[in-house]
């Protein structure tokens, strides 16, 4: 059987940090070049230069109005509804009816970054021999996102939750994929996480435990410096001004 590549895209989250709105904030209008976008658009125009069988959007059922809007777009998508407990359980609740040998790659879709063809090169590493494979960007500062330790090889070493100084380096992950059979690893290391009653599992954490585990090969691949997300309303100025500059 063919081995399949899927994109995954979370999107059962409540985007509190942005709210008010009118709408999801998956559907936040970028211009850029002179067009309209939802902010969610940027992360699925990458997965399908990946060349990806198939997207698949996990949404929140009371996101109608994401459906409406991705239900005529020209593209392979198929939509699954599940109203996620965190950030883990949203990007691995769609891997359940895939082969151990099909890969899967992962964006967010309150984020904007460059190169365009950088899912490509996380779906070239898995096929090289990876397990997983981390799309690295440089911040100034890496206290915002999880920051990535790497050795001189690329492989990855260590990863710091965000709001966790000092940061490992000035490189945070952004987008990322792994071979399914890994995912299901993934899955149970997340699910033995201890949280405190209100606290959410922790999707780096998990990554963290599985690129320090010596049977999985993890590497990370440095991007550039273009990454960007809309989780705060101030945020969500800062990409506008950075769309007209790009």
């Amino acid at each position: 059987m063919k081995r399949r590549c899927y994109g995954i895209l979370p999107m059962a989250g409540k985007g509190k940090r942005i709210q008010p709105i009118a709408f999801s904030k998956e559907l936040y209008p970028v211009v850029y070049r002179g067009k309209h976008y939802a902010v969610s658009e940027f992360s699925i125009k990458a997965m399908l230069k990946a060349k990806v069988d198939e997207i698949r959007l996990v949404i929140n059922p009371e996101k109608l109005d994401i459906v409406k809007y991705y239900a005529k777009y020209k593209a392979p998508i198929a939509m699954y509804f599940n109203k996620s407990r965190n950030q883990p359980e949203s990007c691995l609740f769609p891997i359940k009816t895939m082969q151990s040998d099909d890969i899967c790659l992962f964006g967010l879709p309150d984020t904007i970054f460059k190169p365009k063809d950088g899912l490509v090169k996380v779906r070239q590493a898995l096929a090289a021999g990876a397990d997983m494979a981390l799309g690295l960007f440089w911040v100034e500062d890496g206290t915002k996102f999880d920051s990535v330790l790497l050795d001189n090889q690329n492989r990855v070493l260590q990863i710091k939750p965000k709001y966790h100084p000092p940061p490992l380096s000035h490189y945070i992950w952004g987008i990322w994929g792994a071979k399914v059979k890994t995912l299901w690893e993934l899955k149970k290391v997340i699910a033995k996480q201890k949280v405190s009653k209100g606290q959410e599992r922790i999707l780096g954490v998990g990554l963290g435990e599985i690129a320090q585990n010596k049977k999985f090969k993890v590497v990370g691949i440095k991007l550039g410096n273009f990454y960007v997300d809309i989780g705060s309303a101030s945020a969500a100025l800062e990409v506008q001004q950075l769309m007209k500059e790009a």
